[in-house]
């Protein structure tokens, strides 16, 4: 971790600024910590003093938190902006969203704030890369992410919400209908009659799901494949992402991971080879020389991207998705899925499940790809997190996965 990173908490209460300076005391030596108590005093602190990360309180006097990050963005777009904040009603959410790259809720252990702060700023350096920039895409080039994928967030966090009026949200997109009902009509559902009623299917899939099928239809859309033979292959990354998703999702419960933990290892199970459907759409040649390479080197893959891209897959995934504002959590699992061990969090999350489920799920042969997936379990990782010991019981998860699959 870069021990020059700047970070500046705003918030109008002296003992939520105690709090943060007695809660962070133990990194002061990862990071230079500022503090003020007002969004005016915020502003005249970074015209003299470069910052790489804002925190700031939601509800204060004279300029709320999202008018103060707003400021910030025009001004200095290169600051990472979070919230913190206890106030959330739906639409101070939204707003906050709008300006924000994370939103934590008070109270925060000291252990969750560092957490977040350090997914952010491993995540931050893709985005900052202008190789993938290049390459990708600059943010004003790249699709954002559909309105209904914010109206779900939205529906689903109401507990009020019911499922006919997230069908009638769902409804509004064509593609969107097909690929639920189709989902819940396959063999993995096993079920014995024929749905064709989104409500009902909404009612089988659960709605914890919906935004994960809303995004990955996204991908697909956002990063379309031309070539014949890339997009039977593109078929067969996404039967792998399902089967790895819901892998993922199975350890994060059998880890007794709450809330929505076990949604976030599904999703990022979902999107795990992202980087590689970026690849394939706008990788052109480079992507013919990474798999020729790939089959007459012994060079880890990461390595070879690296040198013929510039990025890893794992990087170019990172960036895209943070421009889309998805959680930080979530992209650390894929970002950091080869190498878990860079994370400094010594707890089960995200990137464990997606590390486990993409090592114990890697494709069957295909042909000259398999060295694209070429992963292999970080034990020192496990052992780090004292998990070494629940392998044998993934493992078992991960076959009843297989065998659930096979009939798809």
């Amino acid at each position: 971790m870069d021990g020059n990173k700047n970070i500046l908490f705003v918030d109008d209460t002296e003992n939520v600024i105690s709090g943060i300076q007695r809660q962070l005391r133990p990194y002061r030596e990862q990071w230079h910590l500022y503090f003020a108590t007002s969004g005016k005093q915020a502003l005249e602190l970074m015209q003299h003093q470069p910052i790489d990360l804002i925190v700031c309180d939601m509800m204060m006097p004279e300029m709320r938190g999202d008018e103060l990050l707003k400021r910030v963005a025009e001004a200095y777009p290169g600051t990472v902006r979070m919230i913190l904040s206890g106030y959330a009603d739906e639409e101070t959410l939204t707003r906050g969203l709008e300006v924000a790259h994370q939103y934590l809720a008070k109270p925060c252990s000291a252990e969750i704030l560092r957490e977040t702060i350090c997914q952010i700023f491993n995540i931050q350096a893709c985005v900052n890369n202008p190789r993938i920039a290049a390459e990708v895409g600059e943010a004003s080039q790249l699709p954002s992410l559909p309105k209904i994928y914010n109206e779900l967030n939205s529906a689903i966090a109401d507990e009020r919400t019911t499922s006919t009026q997230i069908a009638d949200i769902f409804a509004k997109d064509m593609v969107l209908s097909a690929k639920l009902l189709h989902l819940v009509n396959s063999p993995y559902f096993g079920l014995q009659r024929r749905v064709s009623n989104l409500t009902d299917a909404i009612n089988l899939i659960g709605l914890k799901k919906l935004n994960s099928l809303v995004l990955s239809v996204h991908v697909k859309t956002a990063f379309p494949v031309d070539d014949q033979a890339a997009e039977r292959y593109m078929e067969y990354l996404w039967q792998d992402a399902g089967r790895v998703a819901e892998l993922a999702r199975l350890i994060a419960l059998s880890e007794q991971q709450s809330e929505d933990r076990p949604d976030q290892a599904y999703l990022g199970g979902l999107l795990h080879n992202m980087g590689l459907l970026i690849f394939m759409s706008r990788g052109g040649h480079k992507l013919k020389m990474l798999i020729e390479q790939a089959l007459i080197s012994d060079t880890p893959i990461a390595e070879l991207e690296t040198a013929i891209f510039g990025f890893t897959r794992a990087e170019a995934a990172a960036y895209v998705l943070s421009l889309w504002k998805i959680p930080p959590r979530i992209i650390e699992s894929i970002l950091l899925q080869q190498r878990p061990s860079d994370s400094e969090y010594d707890g089960v999350n995200a990137l464990t499940a997606v590390h486990v489920a993409s090592c114990l799920l890697k494709p069957s042969a295909m042909g000259g790809y398999d060295r694209l997936f070429d992963m292999a379990l970080d034990l020192a990782y496990l052992q780090r997190l004292g998990k070494l010991d629940r392998l044998n019981e993934w493992r078992t998860l991960a076959d009843n996965v297989m065998a659930c699959f096979a009939t798809k």
